[in-house]
């Protein structure tokens, strides 16, 4: 745009007043607002496509930009507004009117490593809100981080890149994102997930106390292999910065510390005067960190392993190397039982779980009489072979991130599973809802082996189905099969009401058969008592009955019987409601 354009108002509204810089993601100006009577930052983002991929992309900007504007954050810069203005996208976000961490650098010079430590921890936060969300920002790097006026920092321009970025790095116009500061993992076309995020913020902590990134280089294919290949230069003064450094930028996803481990780790740092170099730290990295013996060797530990939930965890990460479900290894062995794994950290594997707050529950295929019930960040398998004795747990408690096929990388399902729906005609393939996304995910038989399917995609592309523009809330509490329909039908719960949901093919199709009722309908079994009335947790098939299912609400479960009647039910109460038990 020429200078004359200064003048030029967007979408009505925005008034242009002055150009503030560029990059290759796009053109950022200051502006009035002139409906609010606010100063504003505005961004015009380069999207080189044609018709038809613009307008997909414009649609995925738009899903991102109201998620992302749902964030309160102070190190989160605010997003207000996303408009599509001449053929062109222009994101309205909040003006920080300090510099970024590049310009403050190249100005003052580098920093030292307590005040990086801080930054750091900011930053971090940061991340933790945006990751929550199920969003990646994707180009973290100092020049999207700006100072505010009292020493705080923002985190801006995130989500961004993600408008470029649909299946790959490359686009018709180059590289997306900053080649120095980008995960080895993006540049090989593999899932980018929060692990991305964070070797980039490694990245970013070192350019603020050397001045340039670990990777830079002066040839572009050099930096490409300099982030696969070739270790990061740690600046020298890092000191006691240096092994959390080293942790971040690892090569592989899996080794590097979670957000809230590498908080823990920079705290100290943050708030301690700089000193010299520390001894490396082991415990710094993730616990899949360590260095891969050989499957013999690992074996042997595996064998000689009494307990331990993070022992135990180690050792199944290096035993399986890929997504293989946590319990079982790609040979095809059996999965560990009760007495290998831990109850909980610090609990005997044989100690009974009481009043567990079941979130989702997931048959396993093929006919096993097996469940996985999650909870939390956590997850049980249980044995319900003989289901007079109740839940019989065989595997667990662990995180749901063991299940590091399907869910790797997603923040938002390794946190919370609300709903699983087995996917009409494919055994061993679920949808698994999380908030407002759901993904598809298959299990091979006998391994176990989980992996992703398809996804994450928003909760939005079941709006017809599921009749969500005038049903309930937003997110999806728990689905059940009709029976005497087979895989044809589903109840779907949300919050205190229910309905009726047929399928379409595989996909996130299909139509409404019964519009939202209240969970009182259902007044002859699990209705009959107060908290189920108020929300369903969980609903599963009893494994081996057509007609019975066990309904979790709180800790509490019942079982109940139903029969089809056309648009309506026939159901009663077998018997409960009882606290959820599951003995080691």
């Amino acid at each position: 745009m020429g200078d004359d354009a200064r003048q030029q108002v967007i979408a009505g509204r925005y008034l242009l007043l002055e150009h503030l810089g560029s990059g290759g993601m796009g053109t950022v100006w200051r502006a009035t607002d002139q409906l609010l009577k606010r100063s504003v930052a505005i961004k015009e983002v380069h999207l080189r496509a044609g018709a038809e991929e613009f307008a997909k992309r414009a649609r995925r900007a738009h899903r991102e930009a109201r998620a992302i504007a749902g964030i309160s954050h102070p190190n989160v810069v605010n997003v207000y507004d996303l408009v599509d203005h001449e053929d062109r996208l222009w994101v309205v976000m909040e003006l920080v009117k300090g510099p970024s961490l590049a310009e403050h650098v190249a100005e003052l010079g580098p920093m030292s490593p307590s005040r990086v430590a801080g930054i750091g921890l900011q930053l971090l936060a940061a991340l933790d809100a945006v990751h929550a969300i199920g969003a990646l920002h994707r180009d973290v790097k100092p020049a999207n981080v700006l100072m505010r006026d009292d020493g705080g920092v923002v985190l801006c321009d995130f989500g961004i890149v993600a408008l470029a970025d649909t299946a790959s790095l490359t686009t018709p116009g180059g590289v997306v994102g900053t080649l120095d500061f980008i995960a080895p993992e993006r540049m090989s076309d593999r899932p980018a997930g929060p692990p991305s995020d964070l070797f980039s913020l490694g990245a970013t902590l070192c350019a603020l106390l050397s001045g340039r990134s670990p990777f830079a280089r002066s040839e572009p294919a050099a930096v490409l292999h300099a982030v696969m290949r070739e270790e990061p230069e740690i600046p020298a003064g890092a000191g006691r910065l240096a092994p959390v450094l080293e942790a971040l930028l690892s090569k592989n996803p899996a080794d590097r510390p979670t957000a809230a481990r590498a908080a823990e780790l920079l705290r100290p740092l943050a708030a301690a005067p700089d000193s010299g170099p520390a001894p490396r730290d082991a415990t710094v990295r993730s616990e899949g960190a360590r260095r891969r013996p050989s499957r013999r060797a690992v074996l042997a530990a595996g064998l000689a392993l009494a307990g331990g939930a993070g022992a135990g965890f180690a050792v199944s990460r290096l035993w399986r190397g890929d997504g293989a479900e946590p319990e079982a290894g790609r040979t095809g062995k059996p999965a560990p039982t009760a007495s290998d794994s831990a109850a909980a950290p610090g609990a005997p594997a044989s100690s009974t779980l009481r009043n567990l707050p079941v979130g989702a529950a997931m048959p396993a295929p093929y006919g096993a009489k097996l469940l996985w019930l999650f909870y939390g960040d956590q997850y049980v398998r249980v044995d319900v072979s003989d289901a007079n004795e109740g839940f019989r747990r065989s595997i667990g408690p662990k995180p749901i991130s063991n299940w590091s096929g399907a869910f790797k990388g997603l923040q938002d399902f390794s946190r919370k599973i609300d709903a699983v729906l087995p996917v009409p005609g494919y055994d061993g393939e679920y949808w698994v809802f999380s908030g407002a996304r759901y993904i598809r995910i298959g299990i091979e038989n006998e391994t176990y082996n989980d992996s992703l399917l398809a996804g994450p995609e928003p909760l939005d592309d079941w709006a017809d189905g599921f009749g969500l523009g005038s049903g309930p809330p937003a997110g999806i509490d728990a689905m059940m099969p009709v029976p005497d329909e087979g895989a044809r039908e589903f109840w779907v719960f949300s919050g205190n009401r229910y309905a009726r949901y047929e399928p379409e093919g595989t996909g996130p199709g299909g139509r409404l058969v019964k519009d939202w009722q209240s969970l009182d309908d259902w007044g002859a079994s699990f209705a009959m008592h107060a908290a189920f009335r108020k929300r369903i947790d969980a609903a599963v098939q009893v494994p081996g009955e057509r007609n019975n299912y066990w309904i979790f609400s709180g800790g509490s479960y019942v079982e109940i019987r139903v029969a089809d009647g056309g648009q309506g039910h026939a159901d009663a109460l077998v018997h409960g409601p009882g606290p959820v038990s599951v003995r080691g």
